[in-house]
């Protein structure tokens, strides 16, 4: 299929990249949990995750894609067509010996499906590495839904009377969409399957008064945050190379991959806080232009 080569091209391009931007930077060292037991659930998978990555069960994770970056998983954004249109994102592990991790994500404009559809694809690096043809979405869809909210913690903070407007508040605290919560709640028997269905038939019901657009596409809420965007190879080419990431640079330091790919790649990075830093001291500053700091998100 022509999506499938054209997403395998992109994924050796951006594999390559992060070796080349590797020669100039230290990239972080891989932190994923590798050696799980056969038998573990992708719960119980998740939980590991959130320990290797020294996230606390009881706190959401503020930035995922950050998170994993930090963790040595480069994440990329680029405006590219799925073989499966409810899909936005998709990874690999890439490399000579299969070392490298890589997740590539559509630009949606919902930071709540960009902020699960990054955790989903963790599930797949961490659960169906070495896995060949068809994987376990479903599997995928649980690890996700318990790295970004615990069962212990939804447990907890589960409303005794369930309703949309009863779980907004775990929406916006554990920045997570009404259907993964319903889904996860479902999934551990907080919520029976009928009121479940009756919840998602009132998502598919209402309708942003502004736009018109029923809930279970747009939920309510979904443009008060940024959608999250990747960094890591903005950090690397600012802190090895001391220049900002431009398509002509990143087709440099590959060997010559068409600009127009590379543009896609630069166009989803968020500029590295140096850079912003550096920017916004140019006129009062006398520090040397290659100073830099770097900063957490």
């Amino acid at each position: 299929m022509a999506q499938i080569d054209a997403l395998t091209t992109l994924a050796e391009m951006i594999v390559e990249l992060v070796g080349a931007l590797g020669e100039h930077a230290t990239q972080p060292p891989l932190r994923l949990p590798m050696a799980l037991r056969q038998d573990i659930s992708p719960e119980g998978a998740a939980r590991q995750t959130r320990q290797a990555l020294d996230l606390p069960e009881s706190e959401p994770i503020p930035h995922v894609i950050h998170t994993l970056e930090r963790a040595g998983v480069p994440v990329a954004v680029a405006d590219v067509d799925m073989p499966d249109a409810r899909h936005d994102a998709f990874s690999v592990w890439g490399g000579d010996f299969h070392e490298q991790p890589l997740i590539v994500a559509r630009p949606v404009n919902s930071w709540e499906r960009t902020r699960w559809s990054i955790a989903h694809e963790a599930g797949h690096l961490i659960l169906h590495r070495g896995t060949t043809g068809e994987v376990d979405e479903d599997a995928a869809n649980r690890f996700a839904n318990e790295f970004l909210f615990p069962a212990d913690m939804l447990r907890e903070e589960w409303p005794g009377a369930v309703t949309l407007t009863s779980l907004m508040p775990l929406k916006q605290r554990w920045k997570m969409s009404l259907a993964a919560i319903i889904t996860h709640g479902k999934h551990l028997g907080l919520v029976e399957e009928h009121r479940a269905m009756g919840l998602f038939k009132q998502l598919s019901a209402r309708r942003d008064p502004r736009t018109g657009v029923t809930w279970r596409i747009q939920e309510p809420g979904w443009a008060d945050l940024e959608p999250e965007r990747p960094r890591l190879l903005a950090v690397m080419a600012e802190r090895g190379l001391e220049q900002r990431p431009t398509p002509d640079l990143f087709t440099t330091l590959t060997g010559g991959w068409a600009p127009d790919l590379m543009e896609q790649i630069t166009s989803g990075l968020r500029e590295a806080p140096a850079v912003v830093q550096e920017h916004a001291k140019t006129a009062q500053s006398s520090l040397p232009s290659n100073v830099v700091t770097l900063r957490r998100a």
